[in-house]
């Protein structure tokens, strides 16, 4: 795995890593919800990582900026800044595990439901796919 250039990219992108093992560790504890909540956090760390590493650094006060608000969780949302900034759009074969991480929402940590174990596995699979697509960007 790369470590990206910049401040900022390195920090979305450690903090994506780890909560991609905690979503791993809860998934195999059978802690589907958080597992799955925090496997969507993973994937929205990774992109603004990916989106930050295409900011020059004196514009990464406004990239930070960005990241404010309900959008800031949005992944298709941040999918277009990504690629606004010239980086390439995700492959088509992960279009099925971007479709299942893009039901993930921030305020899944209000909800009590619990999640299936098989649709937990399925996420946290998806999102470590994701994760390393994303790192080979970096």
């Amino acid at each position: 795995m790369a470590t990206p250039d910049g401040k900022n990219a390195r920090l979305f992108y450690r903090a994506g890593l780890q909560r991609l093992d905690d979503a791993r560790f809860l998934n195999e504890a059978a802690r589907t919800t958080a597992a799955v909540y925090l496997g969507g956090y993973s994937v929205e760390c990774m992109i603004k990582a990916l989106i930050l590493s295409r900011v020059p650094e004196a514009q990464q006060g406004q990239a930070m900026a960005l990241f404010r608000g309900a959008r800031a969780h949005d992944f298709g949302w941040l999918m277009g800044q990504y690629t606004e900034r010239g980086g390439q759009a995700m492959p088509r074969e992960l279009s099925q595990d971007y479709a299942r991480v893009n039901t993930w929402r921030a305020d899944m940590r209000y909800s009590p439901k619990v999640v299936k174990d098989y649709e937990s596995a399925a996420f946290v699979a998806s999102v470590v796919r994701i994760v390393k697509w994303a790192d080979g960007r970096l």
